[in-house]
């Protein structure tokens, strides 16, 4: 069955404001050098050891969500997020990402399956491209609700 233009336009727009992603990064560095962060802001989160969330608007800009001290607590209050969330809407699924840090994809995936008694569609180590941009270290879990 196909669909016309204009409802595949309708789905496509529903489908952007429907997707989350959250990303626990490790250092601000890789952000600083790709121009997505300003210098200042990264040496002063690199002296207060800040661990940034970071997450992107319904347009593709991203945004700082959040930040810890620690990859572990950014990884925890993201999941914390994840259920304010969805206390009135349900997740259809959802994929865990990360730049060679399997540890941490794999803990985003047990507490994905425990939150949502889903398998992830995938747990797979992202792209160079978005690992230059994310960092090394960098894990994430991104979603789409029914």
């Amino acid at each position: 069955m196909g669909y016309l233009h204009d409802e595949i336009i309708r789905m496509a727009e529903k489908w952007i404001s429907d997707t989350r992603i959250f990303v626990s990064v490790k250092t601000l560095r890789y952000m600083v050098r790709g121009g997505r962060v300003s210098p200042m802001k990264g040496l002063v989160a690199k002296m207060l050891n800040v661990k940034p969330i970071v997450s992107m608007d319904e347009n593709g800009k991203s945004f700082i969500f959040g930040k810890t001290f620690s990859q572990q607590t950014n990884m925890e209050k993201v999941m914390q997020h994840i259920g304010k969330l969805c206390k009135d809407r349900e997740i259809w699924n959802y994929m865990v990402l990360h730049a060679h840090n399997t540890e941490a994809a794999l803990w985003y995936a047990r507490s994905m399956k425990d939150f949502t008694g889903k398998e992830p569609v995938a747990v797979i180590d992202i792209s160079p491209v978005i690992g230059a941009n994310a960092g090394i270290g960098a894990a994430s879990v991104a979603f789409m609700f029914k």
